[in-house]
């Protein structure tokens, strides 16, 4: 079903990026600024820009379109749009790839941040490899204080836990071809999890740079903690279904 969108703010400067980043809000008005400042700060030089805001209600829209009307000529394109009703975290991913030009597609949630050399080192980890995404390792802060996304990837693991975080550089062509974030889950919070599944049905994978070159904010009082964990016993039947034959048991 088409997703009823708004279109805040679009302007464009030519048609060459590398990478589009897409940032997904929701209610982090608190949060974004920081977030898209380190999108801006970035080494590589050809960028485009998407936020989608899911139907916020607390003004996050407005401040992103003061930023984007600042920062406009750091961007060879940035978009701001809109759902006209809140449509969830997948919609909202995938409202932001459908409308990316660029090949390599980075998935950021609006109050998570980039060490400038962070879209460089993805990149280049595509380009010299035929991997579905690439990934980082990441500094926790905020309410925890750690490093994730350690782990290389594996696809015989996935049945024993996620160990990959949403925030990747993915290839545009692949997220078309695994059909893209799953709308019909449980609850929100595992997107990025299943989408790791059907990647892995490809036969496709993921390269790790092993360099902490993104930091991803904790908190305790987030969706992960107050809806997807409540969650995970339905959310893992789910994938189960799904994803039946990585559950076999050899």
């Amino acid at each position: 079903m088409e997703i009823a969108l708004e279109v805040l703010a679009e302007h464009r400067r030519h048609e060459d990026s590398a990478v589009t980043v897409t940032v997904s809000l929701y209610n982090y008005c608190d949060y974004v600024l920081p977030c898209l400042e380190s999108v801006k700060t970035q080494t590589m030089s050809d960028l485009d820009l998407i936020v989608v805001d899911d139907y916020s209600a607390d003004g996050g829209s407005y401040v992103v379109a003061r930023w984007m009307e600042e920062n406009k000529e750091r961007f060879g394109r940035c978009m701001l749009a809109r759902h006209t009703e809140n449509r969830g975290l997948a919609a909202a991913r995938n409202t932001a790839f459908a409308r990316a030009r660029t090949e390599y597609v980075f998935v950021c949630d609006a109050d998570n941040m980039l060490y400038p050399r962070c879209l460089q080192q993805l990149a280049a980890a595509l380009d010299m490899t035929a991997a579905s995404f690439a990934y980082c390792q990441l500094e926790q802060f905020g309410a925890v204080s750690g490093v994730q996304n350690i782990h290389a990837w594996n696809p015989d693991g996935l049945r024993e836990g996620n160990k990959i975080d949403a925030m990747a550089l993915l290839r545009r062509s692949v997220w078309q071809a695994a059909g893209g974030y799953s709308n019909d889950m449980p609850a929100m919070g595992w997107e990025d999890f299943d989408l790791w599944f059907k990647i892995a049905r490809m036969k496709g994978w993921g390269v790790q740079v092993p360099e902490i070159l993104a930091r991803y904010r904790v908190h305790l009082d987030s969706m992960i903690h107050s809806v997807t964990n409540q969650s995970a016993d339905r959310l893992w039947d789910y994938l189960r279904s799904r994803h039946s034959d990585f559950f076999r048991v050899q």
